[in-house]
Formats: structure tokens, C-alpha cells, sequence
């Protein structure tokens, strides 16, 4: 039975999608440790997550275009996120004696700001700002 269209699509952004969430897992982890070793934020990475985002887009084969544009700017969103979401929960677990996933886990939307808040400058939000379109720019 000859493979459809659509199938064939589907393997196709397989190997992309799964590039997409190891880049964003692994500038988490990278972002993760560059916290826990300066003690600050290190909004600067958010630039650093919009090159290997796109780059592992490219790596992967993804087509170019405007998918693999805004995959790039999704994922640099997320590795944003999800890498403040980790820095918060690290903090919280240290207090409290959980590990970061742990804490993860039982962290709220509110103490998340608010640890946010009291821990980023306005040079990080500029950073993750600039990391978006730098994003859109590489991931074309």
C-alpha cells in the first residue's frame, strides 16, 4: 500500500519537531546552569536560544519559509520561558529543599512573577525581546 500525501508529510517534520524540542530542553538545561553558576538571570542567553533554535531547525532540514520562521520563534519562546519557569523553580526548591523539578511541578503562576519580577532587569526583558525577531530573521 503506497504511503499518502499526508503521511508523507507527517515524517517529514518528524525529525524537525524533534530538533525543535531537544533545542529548546537543552537551552533550558544550559540556561539552567549558567543561573545556578553567576547567580543572575543571564537575559543575554535569550539571543543565544534564538541562534540554536534556528540553527537546529536548519540542521534538521526543516523547509524554509515562513513554518519554519514562526517554529523558531515559538521555540525561542518557549526556551524563554520555560528557562525563567526553571530559574524560579530552582530558587523556590534551594528554600524549601526540593529539587528543581519538584519544585517545577508545585510552582504557581503568581510566585513565578513575582520571583521574576524581583530577579530580572530591564536589560533581560530587552534581551528576550530582541531574541524573537532574531529568531524570525535566522529561522527564514
Amino acid at each position: 500500500m503506497p504511503p499518502t500525501e499526508r503521511s508523507k508529510s507527517a515524517r517529514h517534520w518528524l525529525l524537525p519537531l524533534l530538533a525543535l524540542a531537544v533545542g529548546i530542553l537543552g537551552m533550558v538545561a544550559v540556561w539552567l546552569a549558567a543561573y545556578l553558576h553567576f547567580r543572575t538571570p543571564s537575559g543575554w542567553l535569550a539571543l543565544v536560544a534564538a541562534l540554536d533554535i534556528a540553527l537546529m531547525l536548519r540542521l534538521a532540514a526543516a523547509p524554509a519559509g515562513r513554518l519554519r520562521a514562526g517554529l523558531a520563534v515559538a521555540g525561542t519562546a518557549a526556551a524563554i520561558a520555560l528557562g525563567y519557569w526553571m530559574m524560579a523553580a530552582t530558587e523556590m526548591g534551594l528554600l524549601l529543599g526540593l529539587t528543581p523539578l519538584e519544585s517545577s511541578q508545585r510552582l504557581g503562576p503568581v510566585l513565578f512573577g513575582e520571583l521574576v519580577r524581583h530577579t530580572t532587569s530591564a536589560w533581560d526583558i530587552a534581551w528576550a525581546g530582541l531574541a524573537l525577531p532574531l529568531a524570525w530573521r535566522l529561522g527564514r
